[in-house]
C-alpha cells in the first residue's frame, strides 16, 4: 500500500506534452499556462481556478481538451475522486478521438481506486495498458494491475483476468499472481501447473525471479524464518527521531530480502521475515524472544536497533540458544552476553583496537603519539588504541586530549614536541667549567672530530653537540669515550626544526570541524608524522577547505560507498519502492539482512550452526561497511581511506585480529 501511495504522488506531477488545438485564445493561453506552473508547484486549489477560467475564457479554444484533463488530474490531487471521474467522463464523450485518451483513462482509473471500486479499476487499467503509448503511463497501469490482482482479487477472479486478457505481458503476470496465491492457500501442485503455462519468451526478467523463487519454494521447501525485532513504536502516532531510524533500519531488511529473492534459483533458501515490534519495552522483548525459542521455524533475529534494548534482547536469546544479530548497537560489550550474540555496526572499542593493529602491524609504526578530543566516543578508540598499542610493543609517547569546542592546541602541540624531543636528545659537551680540555680535545679529535671546530667552541663558549655529529649513537660512543656528555633538548621551541622522531600521531575526533584545528597546528609546529584518523576524518569537504595541512592524512572508516553495478542497482530499487534517497540506516539493516541471508546457502543451518558461522565471518562486503565478526562477534571491520590530492580514495579493507 506504501509503494501504491508513492506510486499515486509521482501520478498526481506527472505533467503530459499537449498538442496543439486549432481556435487560439490569448487569455485561454495565459490562464493554462498559469495553471501548469501552478499545478507543477503542488498549488492545487489556485491551479484549478487557472483551468477553469481558461475553458471560461473560450469554450472551444485551442487548451479546451488539455486543461479539461488538467482539470480532472488537479480535481484527482485535491481528493475529489467523484467530481475528477465525471470530469473523465465527459472529455471521453466530447472527445472520442483524442489523443490524451490514455491520460483520461488512468486519471479515470485512479478515481475508481480511490473510492474503493477495484473491478472498475481494473477493466481501466486494463484498458489504459493496452492503447498507451508513453511508457510512465504503461509502467503505472501494470503496477496497478499487479496491485489489484494480488491484494483484493481471489483466485476466481484472477482465473478470469487471465482467460479475458489479451496481452501475453499480463497473461504471465497473472498466471504468477495466481501460483503464488494457489501455494499460499497449500495447493503447491497447482502453482507448479500454472507455472509451467508461463511463456518464457514474452516474461521479463523481474517476472521470472518471481517463478524462479516460487518454484524453489514448492520444490525444496527450504524457507528460511528470520525474527526481526525492532522500536517500531506503532501504537505512537507521532513520529520521532527514534521510529524513524527503525522504520528505515526495517526497509533495509525488507529491501535486502528483496533483492536476494528477485535473483534466486531453484534450490536456494527463500527467506521469511517475523516483523514484531519491541515498543521499547523490556517485558515485551523477553516476551517475544521466548515465545520464538518455542518456533524451531526461527532460525535467528535481527535487531534490536538501541543498545539498552539490544542488552535485554541479547540476555534473553543467550539463554534460548538463538543467534542475534543488532544491525546498530554501538555499546561495549553487548555481544560478550555469548555465543549467540553478534554486534554487525563496529563499536567504537573495536574502532580504537582495529586502527592501532593497523598502525603497528600495516605502517610499522613503533614510536606513537595521540592527540584527540575528550568527548565519549573519541576517548573510548583512543583508550582501546593505547591498550592495543602497547600490547603490539609499541611506545605511546605521549597522550592528550581536548575538551569539546577547544580550538586553541598549542599545549597540547608544544607537549608532543618536547615528548618526540625526548626520543632524540641532544648529548652535548660544555668546554667551560672544571673539565680537562686538552684531554676532552684529545679523544673528540680521535673520534674524528676536526680540532678546528673544536677551537671555534671553545672560543665562542658554546656547546659541542655529539648527536650532530654521531646521530643516535652519540650517547654510546660519548660512553665509551668517558667523555662528560649532558643530554638536553636543544630544539624544542625552534619551529624551523622538524620532530621526525614520531612515527604516527593518532587523532580520534567526535566532529569532522576539528580537522581544520588539529592539522594546521601541527603543521605550524612542524611535527613530520603520520596522521592517522577515526571515522569523523571522512568529510571530504572539511578536508578540502584544510587541503594545505591535511593532505596525505588516513584515517579508518566505517563508511565507504563502491560505485558499481550492483550498488547502483539496490540504490535504485529502494529510490522506486519508497521515493526517497537511501540513508545509513537503511544500508545498516541491508547490509545485516544480506550478511545473514549468505550463512544459509551452504544448507539448511540448524541455530546452533548459524551461530557458529555467524562467528566466522570476515570482510563481508556490505555496502556501508565490510563486516567482520571474527574478533569477539563484533565488527572489527574498517575502511582504510586517504585524503591524498584534493581525494578521498580507498586503500585497502581492514579487521583487527
Amino acid at each position: 500500500m506504501r509503494a501504491l501511495y508513492i506510486f499515486s504522488l509521482m501520478f498526481i506531477v506527472q505533467l503530459p506534452v499537449w498538442a496543439q488545438e486549432v481556435y487560439f485564445n490569448q487569455a485561454a493561453e495565459e490562464y493554462f499556462l498559469l495553471g501548469m506552473r501552478q499545478y507543477s508547484q503542488k498549488d492545487f486549489k489556485p491551479a484549478l481556478q487557472s483551468f477553469q477560467r481558461s475553458i471560461e475564457s473560450f469554450p472551444m479554444n485551442h487548451r479546451i481538451t488539455a486543461t479539461m484533463v488538467m482539470e480532472a488530474k488537479t480535481q484527482y490531487a485535491l481528493k475529489n475522486y467523484s467530481v475528477a471521474s465525471v470530469l473523465c467522463d465527459t472529455i471521453i464523450a466530447r472527445f472520442p478521438a483524442t489523443l490524451y485518451m490514455e491520460d483520461i483513462l488512468f486519471t479515470r482509473g485512479m478515481c475508481y481506486y480511490n473510492m474503493a471500486e477495484y473491478q472498475r479499476t481494473f477493466d481501466e487499467m486494463q484498458r489504459t495498458f493496452i492503447s498507451a503509448q508513453q511508457r510512465l503511463n504503461k509502467e503505472h497501469s501494470y503496477r496497478v494491475l499487479e496491485h489489484l490482482s494480488t491484494e483484493f482479487f481471489t483466485e476466481e477472479q484472477v482465473e478470469t483476468a487471465i482467460t479475458d486478457s489479451t496481452q501475453p505481458e499480463l497473461k504471465n503476470l497473472f498466471t504468477v499472481i495466481l501460483a503464488e496465491k494457489y501455494f499460499q492457500n497449500g495447493k503447491s501442485d497447482a502453482a507448479k501447473s500454472r507455472l509451467r503455462e508461463i511463456d518464457g519468451s514474452t516474461a521479463d526478467q523481474s517476472l521470472q525471479y518471481r517463478v524462479n523463487r516460487l518454484l524453489s519454494q514448492i520444490e525444496k521447501g527450504n524457507i528460511v524464518r528470520i525474527g526481526v525485532l525492532l522500536p517500531l513504536q506503532r501504537s505512537i502516532t507521532v513520529e520521532t527521531r527514534e521510529k524513524k531510524i527503525a522504520a528505515e533500519v526495517l526497509e533495509g531488511i525488507q529491501l535486502a530480502v528483496s533483492v536476494y529473492e528477485e535473483r534466486m534459483v531453484p534450490g536456494q533458501v527463500s527467506m521469511e521475515l517475523d516483523i514484531q515490534d519491541s515498543e521499547k519495552d523490556s517485558a515485551k522483548i523477553v516476551a517475544v524472544i521466548s515465545e520464538w525459542s518455542q518456533k524451531n521455524m526461527i532460525a535467528g533475529i535481527i535487531g534490536p536497533i538501541f543498545s539498552g534494548e539490544t542488552i535485554s534482547a541479547a540476555k534473553t536469546a543467550q539463554e534460548h540458544s538463538i543467534p542475534i544479530v543488532s544491525p546498530t548497537a554501538t555499546d561495549e560489550g553487548i555481544s560478550s552476553r555469548g555465543k549467540f550474540v553478534f554486534q554487525a555496526n563496529s563499536t567504537n572499542g573495536a574502532k580504537g583496537k582495529t586502527m592501532a593493529q593497523y598502525a603497528v602491524n600495516v605502517l610499522g609504526a613503533k614510536n606513537i603519539a595521540l592527540l584527540g578530543s575528550a568527548v565519549a566516543s573519541s576517548a573510548i578508540q583512543a583508550d582501546s588504541f593505547i591498550v592495543e598499542a602497547k600490547r603490539l610493543g609499541a611506545n605511546i609517547v605521549i597522550d592528550r586530549r581536548f575538551q569539546r569546542g577547544e580550538s586553541d592546541l598549542r599545549s597540547y602541540v608544544r607537549a608532543i614536541r618536547i615528548g618526540a624531543a625526548n626520543l632524540r636528545p641532544d648529548y652535548v659537551i660544555s668546554l667551560r667549567g672544571k673539565i680537562n680540555v686538552g684531554e676532552v680535545t684529545r679523544k673528540l679529535v680521535s673520534a674524528g672530530v676536526k680540532l678546528s671546530y673544536i677551537d671555534s667552541v671553545y672560543t665562542s663558549g658554546g656547546l659541542i653537540n655529539l648527536t650532530s655529529f654521531f646521530g643516535d649513537n652519540a650517547k654510546q660512543i660519548a660512553d665509551s669515550l668517558k667523555l662528560p656528555v649532558k643530554k638536553t633538548l636543544m630544539y624544542i621551541d625552534s619551529l624551523n626544526y622538524p620532530v621526525t622522531s614520531l612515527d604516527v600521531i593518532y587523532c580520534p575526533i567526535s566532529n569532522s570541524h576539528e580537522i581544520g584545528v588539529i592539522t594546521s597546528q601541527l603543521t605550524f609546529y612542524n611535527i613530520k608524522a603520520s596522521i592517522l584518523g577515526s571515522g569523523d576524518w571522512n568529510d571530504a569537504n572539511e578536508l578540502d577547505l584544510n587541503k594545505r595541512y591535511a593532505d596525505g592524512v588516513t584515517f579508518g572508516s566505517d563508511r565507504w560507498i563502491e560505485r558499481n553495478d550492483t550498488v547502483a542497482r539496490v540504490i535504485s530499487k529502494y529510490s522506486q519502492r519508497y521515493g526517497k534517497q537511501i540513508s545509513d540506516n537503511v544500508l545498516l539493516g541491508y547490509d545485516a539482512m544480506t550478511m545473514i541471508i549468505q550463512q544459509f546457502n551452504g544448507g539448511t543451518l540448524s541455530r546452533e550452526q548459524l551461530s557458529d558461522v555467524l562467528a566466522t565471518v570476515v570482510e563481508y562486503p556490505g555496502i556501508k561497511n565490510a563486516i567482520t565478526l571474527k574478533t569477539e562477534r563484533v565488527n572489527s571491520a574498517l575502511h582504510i581511506l586517504q585524503f591524498r590530492n584534493g581525494a578521498v580514495s580507498k586503500l585497502q579493507t581492514y579487521s583487527s585480529h
